[in-house]
């Protein structure tokens, strides 16, 4: 009897920690928001043909819990045309080492992207040596992995500047 007691109270556990996260996850896709705050030139290099960007992806968590970012999976387009993809990741980084966005605020994210040039993207190649960053119709698409302590939560973005 002690044996079926205790398997009921682990199915009881079980099914309430699994019901937590499916409420969190809602929560977490309803309420955190990814966005793009500004794109800049860091690095040109001649000789090479490369450009670097700084993008800066704002996270928005309009949620009452604590929650932190571990990936941010993206793909760059300037002007209609593909310049890559790339990622920023803390999966790597302990759960506690990885930038936090704490209730109601929004936290800022780094990441440097780094592209070559080819002649489909001349004007706009053009416009970034020149400085004029906005002058370019960018659109930054993905996917973040939004963690709580509980679970891992994809969010996706399409970001057009």
């Amino acid at each position: 009897m002690v044996v079926i007691g205790a398997a009921v109270v682990m199915v009881a556990i079980f099914m309430a920690a699994w019901y937590r996260t499916v409420i969190e996850e809602g929560e977490i896709a309803r309420s955190v928001r990814v966005s793009v705050q500004n794109i800049s030139v860091k690095d040109v290099d001649f000789n090479n043909n490369t450009m670097t960007l700084t993008i800066n992806f704002g996270i928005t968590n309009n949620t009452d819990k604590i929650i932190t970012v571990s990936k941010i999976d993206y793909e760059v387009i300037a002007e209609g045309i593909s310049l890559g993809r790339s990622f920023l990741s803390y999966e790597d980084v302990a759960l506690v080492g990885r930038p936090p966005v704490f209730t109601k605020q929004t936290t800022t994210l780094s990441s440097e992207f780094k592209f070559n040039y080819n002649s489909s993207i001349d004007g706009a190649w053009n416009r970034l040596i020149r400085g004029d960053v906005d002058g370019v119709g960018w659109n930054i698409k993905g996917t973040a992995d939004i963690e709580t302590a509980w679970s891992i939560i994809p969010v996706t973005f399409d970001e057009h500047l």
